[in-house]
């Protein structure tokens, strides 16, 4: 590894004699100190992420682990109607997270906290058939956290079942809805017409056709749309000096001195002037 600033350097070479230099071996083994050094360094200070260890496969003997049917799988979650935190079983589930799951005496051990509302919704939400290792997997726990979070839930389901709202038990069994009809009060303070103020309303409301024809109508007032509609305007009168610059133009002279002659701005006689070749090309065709 050669550092040509180290030895090539203006200001090195002035400053220190050339024997004092280092040479390529002893910049290679100061480098790999500090590297050595750092290194050590990252490892005693830099923050350790965990890991969780992969399970072991459980022994087909002895009892099988516990295993929790979800009455509310589909019910309940972000894309149902009650949300993710139902508001019949928002205090069962703070309370069952609030419980003391570390058992530790007071003034004892370390910090107790409770578990997280979110991740009992979660898995009340996600999880049709609740185990200890399900949880492990959807939350990432060990297996000794899992554990309390699974023994919330046992307590969970059983108080929630019992206070489902009544919408919600037929949703469950799969009772439909009866259809409402749609019942609002009247609040107008008018009297109910009388029979004879009906009789005179419908009277007046009579279809005009009741006593002539539609065609006798039509003789007796006859209507012109197409006269009433049709809007007459009066003729836009000529500029006053378009025949005499028509004239110029003919002649040949050029825009500038046309428009020194009559005032007219040169944009209405080059206007001018195309239409007039325009008529002059269509005789011209002809």
């Amino acid at each position: 590894m050669s550092h040509p600033l180290a030895t090539n350097s203006p200001a090195t070479s002035k400053s220190l004699p050339f024997s004092e230099l280092l040479s390529s071996a002893r910049l290679e083994a100061l480098n790999a100190r500090f590297a050595a050094n750092a290194d050590q360094w990252l490892a005693d200070n830099a923050p350790k992420t965990k890991t969780k260890l992969p399970r072991k496969p459980k022994s087909t003997r002895g009892p099988k682990p516990k295993m929790i049917e979800n009455p509310f799988y589909g019910f309940i979650g972000c894309t149902t109607y009650w949300g993710r935190y139902p508001v019949f079983a928002a205090s069962i589930i703070e309370g069952a997270a609030r419980l003391d799951w570390h058992d530790r005496p007071i003034k004892k051990g370390g910090k107790s906290m409770p578990l997280s509302v979110r991740n009992l919704a979660m898995i009340l939400e996600s999880q049709p058939f609740i185990t200890n290792e399900t949880v492990e997997d959807l939350l990432q726990l060990e297996d000794r956290h899992a554990r309390r979070y699974f023994k919330a839930v046992q307590l969970i389901i059983p108080s929630m079942m019992e206070s489902r709202p009544r919408s919600l038990i037929n949703e469950m069994v799969g009772i439909e809805p009866e259809p409402k009809i749609c019942e609002w009060e009247d609040g107008d303070d008018l009297s109910k017409p009388s029979a004879e103020e009906l009789v005179k309303l419908h009277h007046d409301l009579r279809t005009l056709t009741e006593y002539k024809t539609a065609k006798e109508y039509e003789a007796e007032y006859p209507m012109h749309p197409h006269e009433s509609c049709v809007i007459a305007f009066p003729a836009r009168q000529q500029h006053l000096k378009k025949a005499e610059v028509m004239r110029m133009l003919i002649q040949g002279m050029a825009v500038k001195a046309i428009e020194r002659a009559t005032g007219v701005s040169p944009k209405t006689i080059r206007k001018w002037r195309d239409e007039m070749h325009i008529v002059q090309g269509e005789l011209n065709a002809a």
